[in-house]
């Protein structure tokens, strides 16, 4: 029997870097892009290691990886399910494994490229050697941080595009050169060698919606994003740099990311949760759409999921390409930069939040006290939905260096809690509050006290914009609330109050990935993505939720600046309405419309009034042209105030301004579906 591909990580703790940085390291890009290149090779070993090998974990060809080929099985033989684990408790951490497996390979490609290079060199110094042999050593993946200001401009960075390479080698001198032969960037795309089985081309439509988009998928010999639909096509960068720029529409766009981001960051101080039985829930709530313990009766915080963005961003990459389908996804080299970029804000919210964790399950409120196995249909042709999973289920097909799986517990590497070595860590998260610079460095002590938690969201809510919310309510208009809703130790925010909607969607409604879309004055300011894959797709956790209609739900932020021009425009009505919130948020009602598009943002339904269509309401005979109840979305407006947390030591900073703590949402408040009265949603 052939042995596993243990994950181990690299020997030593080096901080992975952002890709444009590491690019402007000469000698660590140069290993870094050889040793990709390397391992995309058909005749790379070990096997388990090679790039497409490593990419069909994700989806397609849903065979067993053979860097796990002993794995137990007692389905028969063929009747493999995948390892998919989206919609669960479980989607961070699986995929932290599955990223250090490629960092691995690459890893020990760059330490094998640079001896031989040394080897080879005939005239290099001492020095020369320490300093490649160390830039190999010390080489890990890098991130793609797309929440950096700097992708409100620029788009997506140029180094992940097509191009061709050259780098100077070991021994080069100023004098003489030597020179890498020209290497296309293999950060760009995958060439499949050979396209693995099971690929199928995809059409994003239903019974009811069809957009006519084809993905070519069985077709193309490559990845390709944003891809024309045809044979050949064309790759549009120009659209993937309009969409994170937010140029014209907020889909996608790199402040609507960083906002959602930043909102991860205002979930509550361990000390101010009222009881520590709502802990696992808040992990749930935080680590993926599906937020199975919203039933338990807790409520939800409003802050958001780290699976949300992570899905915006797919669909951004995508189109009708492989990011935007979880079955082709793992097979473009930007799906592991994103997913790096996950995992360090993952990294941050563990350190932050460490007693947040899922446990051996989530509690009912004012339940008897016995943990709920939160569950997930296995990813394999046996459609159980009832799977128990906690901090001790095996994170398939990796294995640990003793040759068990890897668990979920093993995986918290920045809470302390691993017994595992992690090979890495990131650059501090830094930002300046009251005047000072301030960081968050992951090997500093965990913070054991509510102070130090709200401490360190201050400096990542400043990272990340959220805690300089605007007075967006106007000077003239004041919030009022009851005394006994603020919490105790916090001040309000004056003038401010954050409107978001609730939204709930159907995963597999249009055989494909797609979006809602929220609209104010028909253009685009905010959007929720569903990442799926095609109705054709092997993966059994998937069938089991398109059987059963499962849902993703989320949040999309109301943009102050639209709530401004909302109250600007209606100042009048404002200044002498009784209920402030109320008032505001029916008139939010009246503002705006929503609708859904593919994943290369054609039009699948949008939202009506039935008066205004033949055949739709009352007397009507075209009922049938509506969008079917079991996938029409659910839509809530919702809204919640922000207070700062009282520091006495903190009223003022060293220039006399006002000091700025760090935010948290409360008295959160349900207004009711976003679309009020004789409205429809109709398919195109």
């Amino acid at each position: 029997m052939s042995e596993p591909y243990k994950i181990t990580g690299l020997e030593g703790v080096y901080p992975r870097r952002e890709i444009r940085d590491l690019a402007e390291d000469e000698k660590q890009f140069c290993l870094f892009i050889h040793a990709l290149q390397a391992i995309k090779q058909p005749d790379y070993r070990p096997k388990a290691a090679r790039f497409q090998d490593l990419g069909g974990i994700h989806g397609l060809p849903y065979e067993r990886w053979n860097g796990d080929p002993n794995a137990p099985d007692a389905l028969p033989e063929g009747l493999w399910g995948g390892y998919c684990n989206h919609q669960s408790v479980l989607f961070p951490v699986w995929h932290r494994p599955y990223v250090l497996a490629l960092e691995q390979s690459v890893g020990e490609a760059a330490i094998r490229i640079a001896r031989r290079w040394i080897e080879d060199a005939e005239h290099i110094t001492e020095e020369d050697k320490a300093a490649w042999t160390e830039a190999a050593k010390a080489l890990r993946f890098p991130f793609w941080d797309w929440t950096d200001k700097s992708t409100e401009t620029e788009g997506l960075p140029d180094v992940l595009k097509p191009q061709v390479f050259q780098f100077e080698l070991p021994g080069s001198t100023p004098a003489e050169p030597i020179l890498s032969d020209p290497i296309e960037n293999p950060l760009a795309f995958h060439e499949f060698a050979p396209t693995p089985d099971g690929f199928q081309d995809q059409i994003f439509s239903t019974s009811m919606a069809k957009t006519g988009a084809m993905s070519y998928f069985k077709t193309w010999e490559r990845t390709y994003r944003w891809p024309s639909s045809k044979l050949n096509p064309i790759e549009d960068y120009v659209k993937i740099n309009k969409l994170l720029r937010g140029a014209k529409d907020a889909r996608g766009s790199a402040k609507q990311l960083r906002e959602s981001i930043g909102n991860l960051f205002c979930y509550p101080a361990p000390g101010e949760v009222p009881d520590e039985h709502q802990f696992p829930s808040l992990w749930d709530e935080f680590s993926n759409t599906l937020f199975e313990s919203k039933k338990a009766g807790w409520g939800a915080t409003g802050c958001g999921s780290i699976e949300s963005p992570h899905n915006t961003v797919h669909l951004v990459l995508g189109g009708l390409g492989d990011m935007a389908n979880n079955d082709y996804a793992g097979y473009d080299p930007i799906f592991y930069l994103h997913h790096c970029n996950i995992d360090r804000i993952l990294a941050f919210w563990e350190y932050t939040y460490h007693k947040y964790w899922v446990d051996s399950g989530y509690y009912k409120k004012d339940g008897d006290g016995k943990p709920i196995p939160f569950t997930q249909p296995e990813g394999t042709w046996d459609e159980s939905n009832n799977a128990p999973i906690d901090r001790s289920t095996s994170l398939q097909p990796f294995r640990t260096k003793d040759g068990e799986y890897w668990t979920p517990d093993q995986t918290r590497f920045f809470n302390r809690s691993s017994t595992l070595d992690t090979g890495y860590t990131y650059p501090d998260i830094v930002a300046t509050v009251n005047g000072q610079e301030r960081r968050v460095k992951l090997s500093d002590p965990l913070p054991e006290t509510d102070q130090e938690v709200h401490d360190i969201r201050n400096v990542i809510q400043t990272h990340f914009g959220v805690n300089k919310k605007a007075p967006v309510l106007g000077p003239q208009l004041k919030m009022t609330y009851d005394d006994g809703s603020v919490p105790a130790g916090h001040r309000i925010v004056p003038s401010y109050h954050r409107f978001y909607t609730f939204v709930e969607l159907v995963g597999h409604a249009f055989g494909g990935s797609y979006s809602l879309e929220v609209l104010y004055k028909k253009r685009v300011i905010g959007s929720f993505a569903v990442l799926t894959r095609g109705d054709a797709t092997q993966c059994a956790s998937c069938k089991v939720r398109r059987k059963a209609g499962g849902e993703v739900r989320g949040i999309v932020d109301i943009p102050d600046e639209t709530l401004q021009d909302i109250v600007e425009s209606e100042s009048e009505a404002l200044a002498t309405a009784d209920d402030l919130v109320e008032a505001l948020s029916k008139l939010i009602k009246t503002k705006l419309t929503v609708r859904l598009v593919d994943a290369a943002g054609n039009l699948l339904a949008d939202t009506v009034a039935r008066g205004g269509v033949p055949g739709i309401g009352p007397s009507g005979n075209n009922e049938g042209r509506r969008l079917e109840a079991a996938i029409t979305p659910r839509v809530r407006l919702q809204s919640a105030g922000a207070v700062r947390k009282r520091d006495e030591t903190l009223e003022s900073t060293h220039d006399g301004k006002p000091s700025e703590a760090d935010i948290t949402f409360f008295n959160h408040a349900d207004h009711g579906d976003l679309l009020e009265g004789p409205v429809a949603w109709l398919p195109y």
